[in-house]
């Protein structure tokens, strides 16, 4: 399973507070009356050389949440439960964008960075 579909799996069945999770892309028929997530691949590393080859993959994972128009969230609470709950589960947050306004629909949103480290085995 890629790193965009495990973490979909995984937020999936925790985050209740939004009307629908979505790997890659957001279905245009979405309304901007509905709070999404949104989960995408950002960039990958190679890391920890040793024997000559890489021993980790380092997987960087966007994750955009665009909040209703009439969204009655508190926006600091969601996220950083969120943060945390994903941080509890192995990834690192590397970077938080701070929330802005889409122009095409007014709906606020946040972009929040995050990183998955998977050690490779020795075959």
């Amino acid at each position: 399973m890629t790193a965009v579909m495990d973490t979909f799996s995984l937020l999936n069945g925790h985050v209740t507070w939004v009307d629908g999770i979505y790997p890659k892309l957001i279905p245009e028929e979405i309304l901007a009356n509905q709070t999404s997530l949104l989960i995408r691949d950002a960039y990958s590393s190679l890391g920890n050389y040793g024997g000559n080859t890489f021993n980790t993959v380092s997987q960087n994972i966007i994750i955009q949440i665009y909040y209703s128009l009439e969204s009655d969230l508190d926006y600091d609470t969601v996220e950083i439960e969120l943060m945390k709950f994903l941080t509890a589960n192995g990834y690192m947050v590397s970077d938080i964008k701070g929330r802005q306004t889409d122009p095409d629909t007014g709906q606020d949103y946040q972009t929040i960075q995050v990183k998955r480290i998977t050690v490779l085995k020795e075959k």
